[in-house]
């Protein structure tokens, strides 16, 4: 219902938009309640919702589904963008964006050992504000942009990308009681391509949203300002997300140990 609802919104009517997100609400609700009652009744449920009790994993879910929201709709962006707005062949769009993959890749390998000694709430944030970064300064591409400048700017993404993969999970986790470990797992990657899915319809409805707003149409004719500056703000709306995302990892930060109480002589 979540994504049909979406969908509808970037395509259909507002009133079969509507009816199809508040009947995603309900079902959330519906679900939620139902999970609490397999807890009470001593039955194993498909969610445990005891992993939310805990602080590092509530806020690293909370990054999980936006940044997995920014990450599947930059995906979806970044190469339209390319094409539509800047007019480069397929060709070369998937040349531009190979670099950045390789970068990602050693970029994950390099964190992962940092991991384990590093705190995770500061590579995470790292890793969204570099992402952040990334998609604001892409409002700032225009026609006849460099080619090494959207080479740049893909490899400056996939660094913070690989900040936060090896990351989130590790830091989310790490409270949680081992009986809890798996059912966390999977709801992490759960709540992660959730987002990612909302991404892609909600870069779709912005973008339509601000080409409208502009009186341009995405597909017809040869780029302007006017298409580039409805996908500049676009983009933005991707740096905002990033920075939501922020403020909740900031709190994946782990409680101070409590001091133990002195013994009695």
């Amino acid at each position: 219902c979540l994504l049909n609802g979406l969908v509808s919104l970037h395509g259909g009517s507002a009133a079969e938009a509507g009816a199809l997100l508040a009947a995603a609400a309900v079902s959330v609700a519906l679900f939620i309640a139902w999970q609490r009652r397999q807890l009470q009744q001593g039955r194993k449920p498909l969610m445990d919702l005891r992993l939310f009790q805990y602080r590092q994993f509530a806020m690293g879910s909370v990054v999980a589904f936006i940044y997995g929201t920014a990450l599947f709709g930059s995906t979806y962006l970044l190469p339209v963008f390319m094409q539509l707005g800047l007019e480069l062949s397929a060709s070369h769009v998937g040349t531009l964006m190979l670099p950045a993959g390789f970068v990602l890749a050693a970029t994950i390998a390099v964190v992962g050992r940092l991991a384990d000694r590093q705190p995770t709430n500061l590579l995470v944030s790292i890793g969204l504000a570099l992402l952040a970064l990334s998609f604001g300064l892409m409002v700032f591409v225009g026609l006849g942009v460099s080619l090494w400048i959207l080479v740049a700017l893909a490899i400056l993404g996939r660094i913070g990308l690989g900040f936060i993969l090896p990351s989130l999970n590790l830091g989310s986790m790490r409270p949680l009681d081992k009986s809890l470990i798996s059912q966390g797992s999977s709801t992490i990657g759960f709540l992660r391509m959730l987002g990612g899915a909302a991404g892609v319809s909600l870069c779709g409805i912005v973008l339509e949203w601000r080409l409208g707003a502009h009186g341009v149409a995405l597909a017809v004719g040869a780029s302007n300002p006017a298409r580039i500056a409805a996908f500049g703000e676009t983009f933005l709306m991707l740096t905002v997300l990033c920075g939501l995302a922020l403020l909740a990892a900031w709190q994946l930060k782990e409680a101070p140990a409590k001091p133990e109480s002195a013994g009695t002589a």
